[in-house]
């Protein structure tokens, strides 16, 4: 689908979903139940409502560099994002991970609330949901104190670079020894780990001048630093 039409199709989504969120709001859906497997029904719309915000937000930031082949991940975006919700939620329910509390079915108020955000989230940024199956992955297949740092970036040199020609560029910080993929913005880098403080990456081509979020990804998480191609 070309830009246009993936926009209306997009916003017909959000409008939908606005409706069915006002019509369960004013009790005009007596046959939806409040939860199902323990989770609350709020939970897949705030998940869909998550992911159709970014589908929505990449047909406005790609204006110049549209890619009509990512027609798919936009029709498919309230399903998903409604998907991962559920998912995440059940991850949180089930004790796995830690919230700050451990959640209860009873607690129906302030426990809902938590959920629906945790759902908004991960339908908007799916990053987040792969950090969330790595994180549960971690915690069931490794062992107890391996203590693997968070990354973090204080440093990159040179800080922009042309948009139009790889160059290296030498990211400083901490925790770089399990790297596992560099990224500028959506983009894969190669890269070299020189020690747990310094790598060096090779900017991919860009199609524009533009601001990305560098990101380094390693085992123990992940570190972002805006980066400036000119």
């Amino acid at each position: 689908m070309d830009r246009k039409r993936t926009f209306w199709t997009v916003l017909a989504y959000l409008l939908g979903l606005l409706l069915l969120g006002v019509l369960f709001a004013f009790s005009l859906l007596p046959f939806v139940p409040d939860s199902f497997l323990s989770v609350p029904v709020g939970v897949p719309w705030f998940g869909a409502v998550g992911a159709v915000l970014i589908s929505l937000t990449g047909v406005f930031a790609h204006e110049h560099d549209w890619d009509p082949n990512y027609w798919p991940w936009h029709v498919a975006r309230p399903f998903v994002g409604a998907s991962l919700g559920v998912v995440s939620v059940l991850i949180f329910k089930a004790g796995i991970l830690a919230v700050g509390a451990t959640p209860s079915p009873h607690q129906a108020i302030p426990t809902n609330l938590l959920y629906y955000l945790i759902a908004f989230v991960v339908g908007y940024r799916e990053e987040m949901f792969r950090e969330l199956l790595k994180r549960l992955a971690d915690i069931i297949l490794t062992p107890g104190g391996s203590g693997v740092a968070v990354p973090t970036i204080t440093d990159v040199n040179p800080a922009q670079v042309p948009h139009n020609a790889p160059q290296p560029v030498v990211i400083t910080g901490a925790g770089f020894t399990n790297t596992q993929a560099v990224r500028f913005g959506v983009a894969v880098a190669l890269f070299t780990v020189h020690s747990d403080g310094q790598l060096t990456a090779t900017t991919p081509p860009m199609p524009a001048p533009l601001v990305v979020p560098l990101t380094v990804t390693t085992k123990g998480g992940s570190a972002t630093h805006p980066f400036t191609f000119t």
